[in-house]
């Protein structure tokens, strides 16, 4: 765990953010159950809608996120957040009355989620970049793995609940539940003390916009690691846009069932995250993150091909502690080969490939289904085509761990990361 010998405001501020992303993650996860789960059913089962939605979400999360990036490495990164935050919660709360008053509609629902996406670009990687200041250098990973930990716990108990609810009070009030759960992290954002940014230099709007990717080219380590992490992201975490499927097409456990099946993964998640914070002798290195990887791609293949929806939730428990592990590594190894000055447009690429791509990656595979499905109707297509379109993406995942070589490196805190 962070160690507590750290300078007290930081560990303060630290512990008022992740208490508050972990209250604010969870009306997002609720949030997102309710935007897919709505979509899907106004849609009449349109798989390809479901790849819309990710597209909408994709495009800003890959196009905007070197802005995030300058914009964190020029302004204070705790005003920002404060922008961003109270911004989020304005758009659940459109989305709230809009739906409960009947007047959403697929298009708006697409529209909505660009917009979040969009301000998501820029609160992502101001984040990121500001962790290492709040926490000492050698609990790094054990850091960033409690940092997972508000997204994925989150993920553990807020598809459940929203599943529960959805049923019962609708998707509109899943909107405004989150809506309210913004208001945790806008706390925690302003009790943060002034803390030390130091590092940060001024720089034309080239380098600003660039300065991320150049060191990218230059540093074999980094550019490696953003390029492993795209494609898992793409082929492999990209799964979870065919859940809706998998519940309501093949194994018929309806909203309940889905909100089940997310909450499995993010269980596995959140283990795999308290694990790598708790287990400091777990290594950040290419050796360990090539195991990682090998194993989420067999695993989601046994998941594809899974005809008992209780094994399938087993299996989303495993594929959920495995990714969290690969996903922290990459962070960790990351985080160490940056300078201070350039983290948070490097880590801005890095929110490209860990939240943008996943979504393009579900376009991928809802066009996969349906290109390999058979049947009469989108039910007994999607059902027929989703295995095939999640095996495609299981093997490429294989692949990619299999041939590629990580650059070797000593990931002990290095002197020019500051």
């Amino acid at each position: 765990m962070v160690t507590r010998q750290y300078p007290a405001l930081q560990h303060r501020a630290y512990r008022l953010l992740w208490s508050g992303l972990l209250v604010s993650n969870m009306g997002t996860w609720m949030q997102n159950v309710a935007q897919s789960w709505l979509i899907y059913k106004m849609t009449n089962n349109d798989a390809r809608y479901l790849g819309w939605l990710g597209l909408a979400f994709a495009i800003p999360m890959i196009a905007l996120p070197a802005v995030g990036g300058m914009l964190a490495d020029r302004y204070p990164r705790a005003a920002i957040l404060r922008i961003t935050q109270w911004s989020m919660a304005l758009v659940a709360l459109v989305q709230a009355i809009l739906t409960l008053t009947n007047h959403n509609t697929p298009t708006l629902i697409l529209i909505a989620t660009a917009v979040g996406a969009t301000l998501l670009a820029v609160d992502n990687p101001t984040r990121q970049a500001l962790i290492p200041t709040l926490v000492p250098r050698h609990d790094l990973m054990n850091a960033l793995a409690l940092n997972a930990a508000t997204y994925n716990g989150a993920a553990l108990l807020g598809p459940a609940i929203a599943g529960f609810l959805m049923g019962i009070v609708g998707a509109g009030w899943l909107f405004a539940v989150n809506a309210v759960s913004y208001l945790a992290v806008i706390y925690a954002v302003s009790q943060m003390p002034a803390v030390n940014e130091e590092g940060r230099t001024p720089s034309t709007l080239s380098d600003a916009l660039l300065g991320g990717i150049r060191f990218a080219r230059s540093h074999a380590l980094t550019a490696v690691l953003l390029l492993t992490s795209a494609v898992l992201s793409l082929f492999g975490r990209s799964y979870q846009q065919v859940l809706p499927i998998y519940a309501d097409d093949i194994w018929h456990i309806a909203a309940q069932g889905y909100g089940i099946l997310l909450s499995a993964a993010g269980a596995g998640a959140m283990i795999g995250a308290l694990g790598m914070a708790s287990l400091p002798r777990i290594t950040p290195n290419g050796r360990n993150l090539k195991i990682a990887g090998t194993l989420f791609a067999v695993l989601l293949g046994c998941f594809a091909w899974t005809t008992q929806w209780w094994i399938g939730v087993l299996l989303l428990l495993c594929i959920g502690i495995i990714s969290t592990a690969a996903t922290t590594m990459i962070a960790t190894m990351l985080q160490l080969d940056v300078p201070g000055h350039l983290r948070g447009r490097v880590m801005s690429l890095h929110a490209i490939t860990l939240i943008g791509v996943p979504s393009v990656g579900g376009l991928l595979i809802t066009s996969l289904t349906t290109l390999l499905g058979n049947g009469s109707d989108s039910r007994a297509i999607n059902a027929s085509g989703a295995p095939f379109a999640l095996l495609v993406g299981a093997s490429s995942v294989a692949l990619l761990f299999v041939f590629v070589r990580i650059p070797l490196r000593d990931t002990t805190p290095a002197s020019h990361a500051g």
